[in-house]
């Protein structure tokens, strides 16, 4: 009969050490104490500071630590469950993934979106399966109309845009740090500039005007060199690991009139502005621009 192994137990000041007698450790120097962090305050374990958090694990924490909510010792009890077997949701379906769906889509979906839903792990792969539907859309169009299968795969994005560090999102991502796309093999999409907002607004407005002009004069220069062969333009609503960049709603706009007139699939990564973190469910719901 084979030996149980006994489950390692570690203190804080041991951490960093045993990650990085097997791995690469670069990141924070702090150890989050799951338990005693609160709301938008986080615990750190080693140094027993507490900081006020506005990390919240990459902007994916919407709810802060430990809200009251969360504790519900039947809500526990399901979530324990639905962790210990993990169903392959996309081919087996049970009871927990259509309650979750019907309630996420009565909470957090617009109407208009509510038809439409795909869940998927992680931010990275949320943005390409967007990617995959754009490239389906387009094909499929395109090859109705005597074009073939290999028009329709290029993507319109901004400089300073990250939208994650897998697959088709290395051609997309440009932030300050290169080693996070260096090295890797790339498509060669079209990259717009990002008119952001110079703050105060009013003091600049002149100039973010003609930022976004040259934008959007840009993406009519892709257009024209491209035609059918652009699928989508993706932008975040606010540009996060960009630097914090804004966008005015006014270039949002635009940016829907230019998807509609071009026929291509206007996108929005809310993966750091979603589920409430901008004041609204989704940010785009208070920019007054409705993306794809």
């Amino acid at each position: 009969m084979a030996t149980a192994t006994k489950a390692i137990r570690l203190n804080a000041s041991q951490v960093h050490d045993v990650l990085r007698s097997h791995m690469l450790v670069d990141g924070f120097h702090i150890v989050p104490d799951l338990e005693r962090s609160r709301g938008s305050y986080l615990v750190d374990e080693r140094e027993n500071k507490t900081y006020l958090d506005f990390f919240s694990n990459f902007a994916s924490q919407a709810l802060g630590w430990n809200h009251p909510g969360l504790a519900d010792p039947e809500f526990r009890e399901r979530l324990l469950l639905a962790a210990l077997h993990k169903p392959a949701n996309s081919d087996v379906y049970t009871r927990f993934f259509a309650e979750f769906v019907a309630t996420f889509a009565e909470v957090a979906v617009p109407p208009s979106h509510r038809s439409h839903l795909f869940f998927i792990e992680g931010g990275a792969l949320a943005v390409e399966n967007a990617l995959k539907a754009a490239f389906d859309w387009k094909i499929r169009k395109n090859m109705a109309k005597g074009l073939p299968e290999t028009v329709g795969t290029k993507v319109l994005h901004f400089r300073q845009a990250f939208h994650g560090r897998s697959g088709y999102t290395l051609s997309l991502t440009n932030t300050a740090d290169p080693r996070k796309t260096a090295y890797f093999p790339k498509f060669d999409w079209p990259r717009i500039s990002n008119p952001k907002i110079v703050f105060p607004l009013s003091e600049h407005l002149a100039e973010v005007e003609a930022a976004e002009a040259q934008a959007l004069a840009e993406i009519e220069k892709a257009v024209a060199q491209y035609g059918d062969d652009i699928a989508c333009l993706i932008i975040e609503p606010i540009q996060a690991e960009g630097g914090d960049n804004h966008f005015r709603p006014e270039f949002l706009k635009a940016l829907r009139k230019l998807a509609d007139q071009h026929d291509f699939l206007l996108i929005f990564d809310e993966v750091q502005t979603g589920l409430g973190l901008t004041g609204t469910m989704w940010a785009f719901e208070g920019l007054g621009v409705e993306p794809d």
